[in-house]
């Protein structure tokens, strides 16, 4: 069992936010009597995700009330994510030499620790399904740097199991198992191990983004009729409580997407902006003992849309969410909680309370074509 586990019973009252991280949303949910066009990207494209130094930075917060830990992301001067994002394949590369920068603080003192997290070999990551099933990568690395230690983590299967060898400061590399690995984001662990689980969550959590962005622009574009007629789109989700149970969680859960019409042509084109809400979605994969929770908003602005007509089929080329001058970031959480939850019998569930959170802030995230191969 993940981490340190709370039981649901009761727990709406303990919980600041009861949340997830965000993946992709099935299509098959959907109002049937939208209008669909079906809408093809090209076979890859490459990403550039840049956290920006502005003042509402990229943050997770501890969800539960009482669990102290803090991380505030940055690209750095020179920072942030690159790679490739394979849309037929749902794969993405994240570039070596990525960077991002990390200010941890309530995890093991009240004072923060400050460590680097550079990607040393591409990172691959498959996505799974359902929407918010676990996304490990199969293969690359990256190495965490706080200015007192260096501590290489490298994905590998062992046996068919997914896992991690790590590295202190050169040592010999030690497997560990997911499950494991993900465990070291508790407190009771050394703080090098705590420092390499915490910048995988990161890691992980703005990869799921990159996947629930090219997502959302695949249902911006083939269902731009439902979304011009002013009502959204809805996505009813599964209930944390059986039709047979008291469910606490009202309304009923759910998360739409909307568009705003910013320069009123009554097109959905660039510039415009598009809000998710999550209303307590609850994602459970019958083939994994961890399921999530989400509530909140994302909030995506400066909508940037590249399309070119190939006979019969509309191409997407380009794509992404960029802030104007008066916007924080492209893409910006709001009230946005991400939990993890383990049924533990009818009606009873317990939150993995290490790997918790509720995230603030966001980034700026575009595709365009790109010349690299794998």
């Amino acid at each position: 069992m993940k981490g340190r586990l709370m039981s649901v019973t009761g727990l709406l009252g303990v919980v600041a936010g009861v949340l997830l991280p965000i993946g992709s949303c099935d299509i098959d949910d959907y109002d049937p009597h939208a209008v669909a066009t079906e809408a093809d990207f090209v076979e890859s494209l490459g990403f550039e995700l840049d956290i920006p130094m502005r003042a509402l930075r990229l943050a997770f917060d501890r969800a539960v009330e009482g669990e102290g830990g803090n991380l505030t992301v940055s690209g750095g001067d020179d920072g942030g994510i690159t790679g490739l994002l394979f849309p037929d394949d749902s794969r993405i590369r994240i570039d070596a030499g990525s960077r991002i920068d990390v200010d941890a603080s309530g995890f093991w003192t009240p004072e923060s620790r400050e460590f680097s997290i550079t990607v040393e070999e591409h990172i691959i990551i498959e996505k799974s399904l359902p929407a918010f099933g676990e996304s490990f990568p199969s293969e690359g690395g990256f190495v965490v740097a706080d200015g007192e230690n260096v501590i290489a983590v490298d994905f590998l299967p062992v046996a068919g199991v997914s896992g991690v060898s790590l590295s202190l400061n050169g040592s010999a590399p030690v497997f560990h198992t997911m499950d494991a690995f993900e465990a070291f984001a508790g407190s009771s662990f050394p703080i090098w191990k705590t420092e390499a689980s915490l910048s995988f969550l990161v890691l992980d959590h703005l990869a799921e983004q990159i996947f629930f962005i090219a997502d959302t622009v695949d249902i911006i574009e083939s269902h731009s009729g439902g979304l011009a007629g002013g009502e959204g789109i809805v996505f009813l989700c599964d209930s944390l409580f059986s039709d047979t149970e008291q469910d606490p969680l009202d309304p009923e859960s759910a998360r739409e997407l909307s568009w705003t019409d910013t320069d009123g042509s009554g097109l959905i084109d660039t510039g415009d902006r598009f809000q998710w809400t999550f209303v307590q979605c609850w994602e459970e994969d019958p083939g994994d003992l961890v399921s999530d929770l989400v509530d909140g908003i994302v909030m995506l602005s400066g909508y940037v849309i590249e399309r070119e007509q190939e006979d019969s089929r509309r191409v997407i080329t380009g794509f992404g969410f960029v802030a104007g001058p008066e916007e924080s970031a492209g893409v910006l959480y709001d009230d946005f909680t991400w939990m993890k939850a383990e049924r533990v019998s009818s009606g009873s569930f317990a939150f993995d309370t290490d790997r918790s959170f509720t995230i603030s802030g966001g980034f700026d995230l575009t595709f365009s074509l790109s010349d690299i191969q794998e």
